[in-house]
């Protein structure tokens, strides 16, 4: 089965074309750099189902007169144009329900179709109750398999599965015979049952945006054996985006592809696991690697490395990964596979708000305050914030990252101005950051009396 969807003029991507061949029941892994249009191409896949997609999930203002997408199924092709009288995307044509159904798509929160049913299963609580009580319930094999295999635990051994109005929902049955519903499952547990559930379904192509975000490194390189082994079985295909190399590591060329611009149009290369590597991140050429979060932080720490590294001896690049997790991850594997250099010549730098979960990781640092919008937001409320900067009298603006991103729109601030008056006004609680980046980007200085 032959599918295809074109992209145009919506959001970032001008022009982008994905063909899958649905009879190969096979992985697809989609990688790329942050702002590179994944995200959309990810909604423009569950527009076909959910015709609204776009207005729930994306900011107002991403289609224009000429944005389209259009879908191609064994030839058929139906096609969402811009309606100026709803000012999105509409379709004026019947779509066959063997189509709508073709393609199911996992967003991340809160828009992902898992959190939703998370908000339904306590309604149905009083009667998963009466059927455990019952002993009306039945043992899900496969999935204590799945999710054993995944974790390399037993815990699973008493996960049950009872049926509802249609619905299959599970839980952990204790010896005292109370039970643990799966909304009560870690966030990475209750994800992975939740893509099980989706991929034993009817559709032919399941799609999922940012498949690692719950999943630790470990769980993340055996869930891709898993999936292959459920995707023969239930001829089944699975798209998924992810930043973690930990994944891309264990994936075959073929299933990896790489996603860039090429002059008007956004293509997807397949891709080899170095070339992505060296692609995406930039491993090629630096005596020190900063990691961190996302574009926000790399910039603020630029800043601060102008201001406070007067002499920059070693070569060096901030890469931005997309998740404190995946940095703190990604810094650990380096550790034992010296993939950017070794482990002396790489840190990571998170946000405040992140000092609890990783105080105790080696070479992590973080800012004094909980992120930089935050910090700026901070200043702004302050009686001496310059009036210059300042919005215009009746522009409002909704928390601190509309905030950073309104003084940049309206020109007020650019990123440069609002890093450099941060620094300004948290130069002491700076001065430890700036001291482990000054240690870290210069030699160390002989004097005499360590010779």
């Amino acid at each position: 089965m032959q599918f295809k969807v074109e992209i145009h003029n919506v959001q970032k991507i001008e022009r982008l074309s994905l063909n899958l061949d649905l009879a190969e029941n096979k992985l697809t892994c989609l990688v790329g750099r942050n702002g590179i249009g994944k995200t959309t191409l990810v909604r423009s896949l569950k527009n076909l189902s959910q015709a609204d997609t776009f207005l729930h999930t994306a900011p107002p203002g991403i289609f224009s007169d000429d944005s389209r997408i259009c879908y191609w199924v064994n030839g058929k092709k139906v096609t969402f144009a811009y309606d100026p009288y709803i000012e999105r995307l509409n379709c004026k044509e019947e779509i066959p329900q063997n189509i709508r159904e073709l393609c199911t798509v996992e967003l991340p929160i809160p828009h992902g179709g898992r959190f939703k049913f998370f908000q339904s299963i306590s309604r149905v609580d009083r009667d998963i109750r009466r059927q455990i009580t019952l002993e009306e319930y039945s043992r899900p094999e496969e999935l204590v398999e799945f999710l054993s295999d995944i974790y390399s635990s037993e815990r699973f051994q008493s996960l049950i599965k009872t049926e509802i109005r249609g619905n299959s929902y599970f839980s952990l049955l204790q010896e005292d015979s109370t039970y643990i519903r799966e909304d009560y499952f870690s966030s990475g547990e209750y994800f992975l049952v939740s893509l099980y559930r989706t991929i034993t379904g009817s559709a032919r192509l399941v799609v999922v945006d940012e498949i690692d975000i719950s999943l630790d490194a470990v769980a993340q390189v055996r869930l891709i054996e898993k999936l292959r082994e459920l995707c023969a079985k239930y001829d089944c295909n699975v798209l998924f985006t992810t930043h973690s190399l930990a994944m891309m590591r264990t994936l075959g060329d073929h299933e990896l592809f790489y996603m860039e611009r090429e002059g008007m149009s956004t293509v997807l290369k397949p891709a080899s696991y170095s070339y992505i590597k060296s692609r995406l991140f930039d491993f090629i050429g630096f005596d020190r690697y900063i990691l961190t979060e996302d574009r926000v932080l790399r910039n603020f720490l630029e800043t601060l490395i102008r201001r406070c590294c007067k002499n920059v001896f070693f070569e060096y690049t901030i890469i931005y990964i997309g998740g404190a997790t995946q940095v703190v991850d990604l810094l650990a594997r380096n550790r034992c596979d010296k993939f950017f250099s070794e482990p002396d010549n790489v840190i990571a730098i998170l946000d405040g708000d992140h000092r609890k979960q990783f105080t105790q990781e080696s070479n992590v640092y973080f800012l004094p305050f909980q992120n930089v919008e935050v910090a700026l937001h901070e200043c702004y409320e302050e009686d001496d914030f310059p009036d210059r900067y300042r919005l215009d009298e009746g522009k409002g603006f909704n928390g601190p990252k509309d905030l950073f991103n309104s003084l940049q729109r309206d020109k007020k601030m650019d990123k440069e101005t609002i890093n450099r008056y941060i620094c300004c006004k948290n130069e002491m609680n700076l001065d430890s950051l700036a001291s482990v980046l000054v240690n870290f980007l210069s030699p160390k200085v002989i004097s005499s009396d360590d010779t």
